[in-house]
């Protein structure tokens, strides 16, 4: 069922669900709305030109595009494998040049006769080598062969399905392990509720989730992970806006860099910017620079703009 604000589908009411259900509902709603034109700064300010750049050059994907917006998260491989490397920078940029230092100062330094300082030294020195260093710099190479290309030596680099949010049929779905669907609805028959949690350090988190209104579902869709969870309450009013705005059939796509490349390819958004004259390369040809300034230029007209539009009643009369 497709989402346009110019032609609604009027819901009925919100039945009474169970425990779990009012849990998960226990939070802010934030209404439908006929979204306007302001953006989640913190979501436009994650990818650079440049950065679109090299994917455009690389052939890679968008992980949101005319059709639909895909969340993906790393599997438990992946993020074993990411935690890996990390841990091998460290050794091999800082541990282990300080090791082997530390390991050839009583060499020059020592007590004992020379012979038996090198012997103790060689000693060490093959163990870090045998046991460390070697480990690392296998693992650095294939971290490396990996970036080549060679994927085929890395079949447990697999991402994981969180969501998608389907422009062109208005369908929202959650998944669950091994990337099979756990629902899919109407986008319509959401309700999109901001929860908050204090922090251990006493700061509150939030999560923005897309939660259906007849289902007695104990998840919903974190579409807050797009921007985090410790942003300012407005933020996510603008992120739910721009949601809507994607989702709604009857209006351009938001004006983002990374959807600026599929906006010529949906018809109401490419009828919008020919009308308008927009330049279909306006994000993509600045420099990172220029696009920090613009996104600060931006962040400083929306402080006095409302963060969505008019609210529109989504419901039948009962």
């Amino acid at each position: 069922m497709v989402y346009n604000t110019e032609q609604l589908s009027l819901q009925p009411a919100k039945p009474p669900h169970g425990f779990l259900q009012q849990l998960l509902t226990k939070g802010k709603v934030f209404p439908f709305t006929k979204a306007n034109d302001t953006i989640a700064l913190s979501l436009a300010g994650e990818v650079t030109p440049s950065y679109i750049k090299e994917i455009e050059s690389d052939n890679k994907s968008s992980y949101w595009d005319e059709e639909r917006l895909n969340s993906e998260t790393l599997s438990g491989w992946s993020q074993f494998y990411t935690f890996l490397l990390t841990m091998t920078k460290i050794l091999l940029i800082l541990f282990l040049p300080l090791a082997y230092l530390v390991f050839f100062y009583p060499l020059l330094f020592g007590y004992a006769s020379w012979d038996k300082r090198w012997d103790d030294w060689l000693m060490v020195s093959y163990g870090l080598t045998l046991y460390f260093t070697l480990p690392c710099l296998l693992i650095w190479a294939h971290y490396k062969l990996v970036c080549k290309g060679y994927y085929f030596l890395a079949p447990f680099l697999k991402s994981k399905r969180v969501y998608s949010l389907n422009r062109q049929t208005g369908m929202v779905t959650l998944y669950k392990r091994g990337n099979k669907v756990r629902f899919t609805h109407p986008f319509i028959e959401f309700d999109c509720v901001l929860m908050s949690a204090p922090s251990p350090q006493g700061h509150l988190n939030y999560n923005l989730m897309l939660v259906h209104r007849y289902q007695p579902y104990s998840v919903g869709v974190p579409i807050s992970n797009l921007i985090g969870t410790n942003e300012r309450v407005v933020e996510y009013q603008r992120l739910w806006n721009m949601i809507q705005r994607y989702m709604d059939a009857s209006q351009p796509m938001p004006d983002l860099l990374v959807l600026e490349e599929a906006r010529a390819k949906d018809p109401v958004t490419a009828a919008h910017d020919q009308q308008t004259g927009r330049d279909p390369r306006y994000w993509r040809d600045m420099s990172d620079d220029t696009y920090k300034k613009t996104l600060a230029e931006i962040a400083e007209q929306q402080k006095t703009s409302p963060a969505t539009g008019p609210k529109i009643n989504i419901f039948a009369d009962s």
